[in-house]
């Protein structure tokens, strides 16, 4: 367990250390947020409104996204290096896939913490009156999201064919899910491809806490991302593989 927290350590350090991940995960989403949030704002009775709307909807495209931080975290070249040194120690296998997974999950949840609450003070906006839920909410979101990051690498063995992958996966659900601007008003064959994608439920759950103030999709979201994070824990450990770094 302590070579464990050694290697944890180092993983997470070298997230923080990568002004690129620091960057697309807050300066990025923050100029995002004002910038939809603005362009927006026209469209809404009160301008806070529109704010709240992307702040929450940009949030969670932000989470997904922590699938290619996973990967960067995972399979770039630097640290790749750094796990053909744990292959050959008595550490195992486990800690070089779950400590990327845990490292990203921890690395993504900090800082977009960190980006709501700025947000929410110097935009005079809320996420309802359940944060702790809402905060709560995000973290098997985020895990889920980093396991599925280094279960593709796993199964395409590149960081590059992995994050390929992964932004055109994301984007897409994220479009379907309504992320960007509903779909519900484009038909019924539209609507229903939107409500199969996941992100949509994701989305509710979380507009459900800040603008209903309802605890409605709260566990059921939560229970499902924890599900679908052991499946892909385990996705992982069946499919990785030491001599894909040899």
């Amino acid at each position: 367990m302590r070579r464990f927290f050694m290697i944890l350590k180092l993983d997470i350090i070298n997230l923080f250390k990568n002004p690129v991940l620091v960057g697309a995960n807050t300066i990025f989403f923050v100029l995002l947020i004002l910038i939809m949030g603005f362009l927006g704002s026209g469209n809404y009775a009160d301008s806070k409104m529109s704010y709240q709307y992307y702040l929450i909807s940009m949030i969670v495209y932000g989470m997904l996204n922590g699938a290619m931080t996973a990967s960067n975290c995972f399979m770039e070249r630097d640290i790749k290096k750094a796990n053909l040194r744990i292959i050959y120690s008595p550490a195992g296998s486990f800690p070089i896939y779950f400590s990327k997974i845990l490292a990203s999950f921890l690395f993504d949840y900090f800082l977009h913490i960190i980006v709501v609450g700025i947000l929410c003070a110097s935009l005079g906006v809320t996420i309802g009156v359940h944060p702790v839920y809402f905060i709560l909410l995000m973290a098997p979101v985020e895990f889920a999201a980093a396991a599925l990051g280094i279960f593709f690498c796993c199964v395409f063995h590149s960081e590059e064919a992995a994050s390929a992958l992964l932004s055109t996966l994301v984007s897409l659900l994220c479009v379907l899910g309504g992320t960007f601007f509903s779909l519900d008003g484009m038909g019924s064959a539209v609507a229903f491809l939107s409500r199969i994608s996941p992100v949509k439920w994701i989305n509710e759950a979380f507009f459900t806490l800040s603008c209903d103030n309802s605890l409605h999709s709260f566990l059921l979201v939560f229970l499902s991302a924890v599900i679908i994070s052991v499946l892909l824990v385990l996705g992982c450990s069946l499919t990785f593989k030491t001599e894909d770094y040899l």
